[in-house]
């Protein structure tokens, strides 16, 4: 599972040079196909579903909901919450919640 804000400057969701200057980061869609790949799916086969509202779009991009990735188009380096937080001032909706979607995934699975 990997969550990205698409205005993220820290680790740039297109790839290349990083705000800090110490850094390039890789391509994320790329990155995100490359793993997808690695276990065996069709990139191409992704479930696309579109969450949350306007300002707050979320895509979210699943391989059998093993791989899955999320794009956030109001976000920067950010963790994705419903609420205001130490390490986010723009909110997500309930749906895009990072902590409530990994638990849930989480719950899922049996080691």
């Amino acid at each position: 599972m990997e969550f990205h804000g698409l205005k993220d400057n820290t680790i740039n969701y297109t790839g290349g040079p990083n705000d800090r200057e110490n850094a390039n980061s890789v391509n994320i869609p790329l990155w995100v196909d490359g793993w997808a790949t690695r276990n065996g799916f069709i990139v191409d086969a992704n479930i696309t579903t579109a969450l949350c509202k306007e300002n707050r779009r979320v895509m979210r991009y699943s391989w059998s909901d093993t791989v899955v990735h999320y794009a956030y188009s109001n976000m920067f380096h950010d963790w994705p919450s419903t609420f205001p937080n130490g390490d986010t001032s723009l909110t997500t909706c309930t749906e895009a919640d990072a902590t409530s979607v990994i638990l849930k995934w989480f719950k899922k699975w049996k080691l």
